[in-house]
């Protein structure tokens, strides 16, 4: 090589880079072959506290690392003496070339001192594997970007979500992958402190780049295009903390892709996404494993260890939310005498929860952090948020908010300006939710508001539900009137017109109706709204099989009729309640609960109650096989209905004795009966009792020998019982269909229809199918 080509090289950085490269290269052999094994990168990058890229960045010539971390790399390599200090001055002397290359190119000169404005990393920062991925991806769009565009990312999600603990952990993570420094601001955008200004930060950002403060420029324009000028070149990294909007951190952002702008932001910055094409990186609270962890690096394992249900429930109390958990171990760790149990039973009881949950500082106080997203809401969208305080969870849709703003369309603007401020989340489309602390904030702020409007927003959510639930009930069984009671109606139904839809709105809305029946039967003068609710949901209850929710959510509605004084609704809760026990198999206390009942309904000279009360003792006794204890209430129920000749009730009482004569095998009394019961069934186009005492009249037959004719109406059954969605009746009408075409001897399809009705019942969680199991064993297929 000649001499002009050996200086061209001692000052030519790209040369030096790949000498360097290349030593280091032979270093990494050297190292292998004194292990005998590969050397992992991965497990490099761990050691040297950088990502994974950046050592294959050094390794390749395309960066060079810092003089710490090079130090750390020759020490994990094994370079040491004469060697190491040859392959430090090379590093030197490739650092020195570039800085003169791009002092001789007119580029901005060097920087008198490298900013590394970084605050201090989090502590117990925990999870997030999947969003520190994603940042790490903008390292490969920065390589690949070259110069033709700038690399921004927005970290955003809700307050106290660990949003500056993530961009923070990263930027210590890539630090050296940005040998010109790292410049931080916190915008302070969401605390009590007002905003920054883009001036502001400007200036600070210029004077740590080496700008005299008196030559900084007045004009906020020519200030942002000198910042990029001193950064065009160059690889730097910026933290921008706290941002409200994309104005106020444009004139910050970089022009070129040598630098990376982090932004953080309880907003969502659609601007630098659709604009600038900013990588959207959303926090939601943490994993319940991450939560978990979380308490465990700031309070130890031990506690955890010995109290794991507590340490459980702690999780769920700060709803896992980053901020709320260190907030709990921090005063875990103030009285470590106490026991994690204490704690728990401290928030569980506590009036305010948000207080126990606060620490002085403000910016650790969940109330106040809350309150800094609150107060810069529209007045509209704030109305909103209060009035969510009213809703007892765990989402809610556009209708109801409607109903709580008392307007007749969902206020779709509203929920976007509270999902773009991450106040809410759209957990499935159309459905959003606060996380269980902003619920609890919203409904402080409801209820320590104007009362009436509280109340008002209360009642009206009430009444959205019980329309809704009666419309949906009505389409379930359309051959009875829809309740339309005197009274102030919402206009929020759901578009709600046929069986389909009306299974599906209830499917839907079940733990927000479960909900909303528990804070209505607490409320004074709401407690209505409790049991009639309950009435609503029944034949959904019923169909579906949700046997636990059943007999939960008339227990409720008893209770609730109990509190308000209100005795015919404490009978109807009662008999409906005991209706429920018996289909979980506690027929004694269900039996109880009816002769309560019916010696209210007595008092009460309720002759409609004592007859339906006298229906629900013939299910009961048949429930657990008496069904000579059954027949005589049957005989009663029909005798009531005969003296008021009304077609339901008189179909109700037929087919009540008709199954109980079944049961005692008199087949042709009971078919006599089933036959009465079916003509005034199918004369009010009474779908669901149709397809009852079709399925009695298919054991008639059978228990007369007249296969044929039983599978024909267990087929009708199982046609009905299937349009209804009645999954329970369904699974009994293809045992029974098993058991007649097994009569006939046709065992193939026996075992295929017994082999349906075991699917329906496992899926029920339902004890026949242990019944239907065992039938399975014993049935032979030649």
């Amino acid at each position: 090589m000649s001499s002009d080509m050996s200086r061209q090289d001692d000052t030519d950085p790209a040369a030096l880079r790949q000498r360097l490269a290349a030593e280091l290269t032979r270093a990494v052999v050297r190292a292998e072959k004194r292990r005998g094994r590969a050397i992992d990168r991965h497990e490099l990058s761990r050691r040297l506290s950088v990502s994974p890229s950046s050592v294959y960045a050094y390794l390749n010539g395309t960066t060079l690392a810092s003089v710490r971390v090079f130090d750390e790399l020759l020490s994990a390599l094994g370079v040491t003496g004469p060697e190491a200090g040859r392959l430090s001055t090379l590093r030197d002397s490739a650092d020195t070339a570039r800085r003169l290359r791009a002092t001789r190119a007119g580029a901005a000169p060097p920087l008198p001192r490298v900013p590394h404005q970084l605050p201090l990393a989090r502590p117990g920062f925990v999870a997030r594997e999947a969003e520190i991925d994603r940042l790490d991806s903008l390292l490969e769009t920065q390589d690949a970007a070259g110069a033709r565009s700038t690399v921004v990312a927005v970290v955003e999600g809700t307050a106290g979500v660990g949003k500056t603990s993530l961009a923070l952990h990263w930027a210590r993570r890539v630090q050296d992958r940005f040998p010109d420094g790292q410049l931080h601001v916190n915008l302070r955008s969401f605390s009590s402190e007002a905003p920054m200004d883009p001036g502001e930060a400007l200036h600070g950002f210029l004077q740590a780049l080496g700008v005299a403060p008196a030559a900084v420029p007045a004009d906020q324009a020519v200030a942002s295009a000198l910042l990029r000028t001193l950064l065009a070149g160059r690889r730097m990294l910026l933290l921008l903390d706290n941002a409200r909007s994309a104005e106020q951190v444009r004139p910050l952002i970089p022009s070129d892709a040598g630098s990376v702008a982090v932004v953080t932001s309880r907003n969502r910055l659609d601007g630098l996404v659709v604009r600038e094409g900013a990588l959207r990186v959303s926090l939601d609270v943490l994993p319940r494993y991450a939560a978990r962890d979380l308490l465990e690096r700031r309070i130890g394992t031990q506690g955890p260890a010995l109290e794991p249900a507590a340490t459980d429930e702690l999780v769920d109390l700060c709803a896992r939310l980053p901020l709320a958990l260190s907030v709990a171990a921090a005063r875990a760790t103030m009285a470590p005498a106490r026991s994690i149990g204490h704690l728990v039973t401290e928030l569980r009881e506590a009036q305010a929860r948000l207080d126990v949950l606060g620490l002085q500082d403000a910016d650790l106080d969940l109330r106040t952090v809350f309150q800094g997203s609150y107060a810069l809401l529209p007045p509209a969208a704030a109305r909103l948020f209060r009035l969510l305080g009213c809703h007892p969870g765990p989402d809610v849709d556009g209708l109801a908010c409607a109903a709580l703003m008392d307007e007749r369309t969902p206020p779709r603007v509203l929920l976007d300006t509270l999902s773009a401020t991450h106040l809410v989340q759209e957990q499935t489309p159309g459905r959003f939710a606060p996380h269980d602390l902003l619920w609890l904030y919203a409904k402080e702020l409801t209820e320590l508001g104007p009362a009436e409007e509280h109340r008002a927003g209360t009642e009206r959510l009430f009444r959205h539900y019980l329309d809704s639930a009666r419309l949906a009930d009505h389409h379930l069984e359309p051959w009875r009137p829809l309740l339309t009671p005197a009274g102030r109606r919402t206009g929020t139904e759901p578009p709600v017109s046929d069986h389909v839809q009306a299974m599906a709105w209830f499917e839907a809305e079940l733990a927000t109706l479960q909900n909303v029946m528990t804070l209505a039967a607490v409320t004074d003068s709401f407690e209505a709204y409790a049991w009639e609710l309950a009435r609503a949901c029944a034949v959904y209850l019923r169909r579906s099989g949700r046997r636990v929710q059943r007999a939960s959510v008339h227990s409720l509605a008893r209770e609730a009729a109990s509190r308000a004084g209100n005795r015919l609704a404490w009978a109807t809760g009662t008999r409906q309640f005991a209706d429920a026990l018996s289909r979980l198999h506690r027929t004694e206390e269900a039996l109880d609960l009816l002769f309560a009942a019916l010696r209210e309904c007595h008092r009460l000279e309720d002759r409609e109650g004592t007859r339906e009360v006298r229906l629900s003792l013939v299910r009961v006794y048949a429930s657990r096989g008496d069904h000579r204890r059954a027949l005589p209430h049957a005989r009663l129920a029909l005798a009531m209905a005969e003296q008021t000749r009304e077609p339901l009730a008189l179909a109700e009482g037929l087919t009540a004795l008709a199954q109980q004569q079944e049961q005692l095998n008199h087949h042709a009394v009971a078919l006599e009966h089933g036959r009465r019961a079916l003509d005034l069934y199918t004369e009010l186009d009474h779908l669901d009792g149709r397809a009852g005492i079709l399925l009695s009249m298919g054991r008639a037959e059978q228990g007369l020998g007249r296969h044929a004719e039983a599978i024909g109406h267990y087929e009708s059954s199982l046609a009905l019982d299937r349009l209804l969605g009645d999954r329970y009746r369904e699974a009994h009408a293809l045992n029974h269909l098993a058991d007649a075409w097994a009569e006939l001897g046709h065992h193939q399809d026996a075992r295929r229809l017994l082999d349906e009705a075991l699917a329906l019942f496992e899926e029920l969680r339902h004890p026949d199918a242990a019944r239907v199991r065992a039938q399975l064993r014993r049935t032979h297929v030649p």
